[in-house]
């Protein structure tokens, strides 16, 4: 018996931007695999792409190429801390995030407090755990290549991007999966094909990351040790 054609429908993703930043915004997805696609512009400042897509829950979101390997994210100039989420039901309903709008001022930024008020002796243990899990020789630099990349990375490449030895990633790469930051993905392939990508709560670390590496890069000179 023929097999079932898989069932597909349109899910209309666009992108607007008020800013004037965003030129050829091509978008990317685990319904793509992660693969760019450009995107048409069918106004001022407005683009969009209708993507065939089977049932399921995907994460997904649109880059502005920079010359850099991955471009600038757009969803974070959006506002966005995490990848978006779209679903398509087995009714074929789509539900959940397929548009982008990015605006002509910047995103407010929550006021500043002390984040150590109010902390329980347990919480504050808690959180010295985290810090020195990310504290770790590597650990911020690997986490950093994960999450930049918004897509599933084998071994060899994070390797290459992070320099550092095959045993020292793979015991942060164990460390980040059993902390919740990274998911480990095997592929049924001969051989054994394994990908690393990071889990929301990764990418909403990520604009702490970034500013932390720009002060880090902004006081390299001043900073430097004996």
């Amino acid at each position: 018996m023929a097999s079932q054609r898989p069932r597909l429908t349109e899910v209309r993703f666009t992108v607007t931007d008020q800013s004037g930043f965003v030129k050829e915004p091509r978008l990317k997805g685990s319904f793509t695999n992660w693969d760019q696609v450009p995107m048409s512009e069918i106004g001022d400042g407005l683009w969009e792409h209708v993507q065939m897509v089977a049932p399921g829950t995907y994460e997904w979101g649109a880059v502005e190429p920079d010359g850099t390997e991955w471009g600038v994210w757009l969803p974070e100039l959006a506002g966005n801390r995490v990848n978006l989420v779209v679903t398509v039901t087995m009714s074929l309903l789509v539900e959940g995030v397929t548009s982008i709008f990015i605006g002509d001022g910047h995103v407010p930024r929550p006021t500043s407090r002390s984040f150590l008020e109010g902390l329980s002796p347990k919480d504050r243990a808690g959180l010295d755990e985290i810090l020195r899990l990310l504290s770790r020789a590597s650990m911020m630099n690997v986490l950093q290549v994960i999450i930049s990349a918004r897509a599933p990375l084998r071994f060899s490449r994070i390797q290459d991007l992070c320099a550092i030895s095959a045993t020292s990633l793979s015991r942060r790469l164990k460390e980040l999966e059993k902390a919740g930051l990274v998911r480990r993905y095997s592929h049924n392939t001969i051989p054994l094909t394994v990908e690393y990508q990071a889990t929301q709560v990764a990418f909403e670390l990520e604009p702490t990351l970034r500013e932390l590496y720009s002060w880090a890069i902004d006081n390299r000179e001043s900073l430097r040790g004996p």
